[in-house]
């Protein structure tokens, strides 16, 4: 088959299959309801995906390409490395209520830690460690913060912080949807780890 044809019909199952996992969630949606909903026959996706796990995970994965494509273009806006790391806080709060609201994302699976849902979080956290220690050691560089902090370490520490505190409102959550709320406890709480985070780095005036 044409390879133009090939990408081009991929594209249209990704989003027709974003649409039913957002209608139906990863657990009632069939391979039946996605190839109706792209006009194709069962046997014709296996072919691009092999299984709805597959299809999920590419799902997921292009919303979080397009996420972190998103976030190098906000935070390239910001004039100072505190100010990245507060932003990014922000929108990363914005994408997890976006993924929950397109039921691309369950209560249960945060907490499933066998779960294949969990492999796409820490492939995720990988990404986000990444961002947060390139903002740090410019942050080095620029004397913003203080040089003798180890940026690795700290990325990873801020990054399990984060992760932490979005544990605990999904346990508050457990066996109903995210409120409003709840996902402002959720940011208030991130916006009071990250001041603190930031004081904790900056050079000493």
């Amino acid at each position: 088959m044409n390879e133009i044809i090939c990408k081009e019909r991929e594209k249209q199952i990704l989003r027709a299959a974003r649409n039913i996992f957002a209608q139906y969630g990863f657990a009632k949606t069939t391979m039946e309801d996605i190839s109706a909903e792209v006009e194709m026959g069962k046997a014709s996706l296996y072919y691009y995906f092999p299984t709805k796990e597959s299809l999920f995970e590419s799902v997921i994965s292009q919303e979080r390409d397009e996420f972190m494509e998103k976030i190098g273009l906000t935070l390239a806006k910001e004039n100072t490395e505190s100010q990245k790391l507060r932003t990014y806080v922000e929108e990363r709060i914005g994408f997890f209520k976006q993924l929950m609201n397109l039921g691309m994302l369950s209560n249960h699976s945060f907490l499933d830690k066998s779960s294949f849902q969990q492999k796409l979080s820490d492939e995720f956290s990988d990404k986000e460690m990444k961002v947060i220690e390139n903002i740090i050691r410019n942050g080095i560089t620029t004397g913003e913060f203080q040089k003798d902090i180890n940026a690795e370490e700290l990325s990873s520490v801020l990054i399990h912080l984060l992760q932490g505190l979005r544990l605990r409102v999904i346990r508050k959550a457990l066996g109903k949807q995210m409120d409003n709320k709840l996902y402002r406890e959720l940011r208030r709480e991130m916006t009071i780890t990250i001041d603190i985070f930031i004081k904790g780095i900056e050079l000493k005036k």
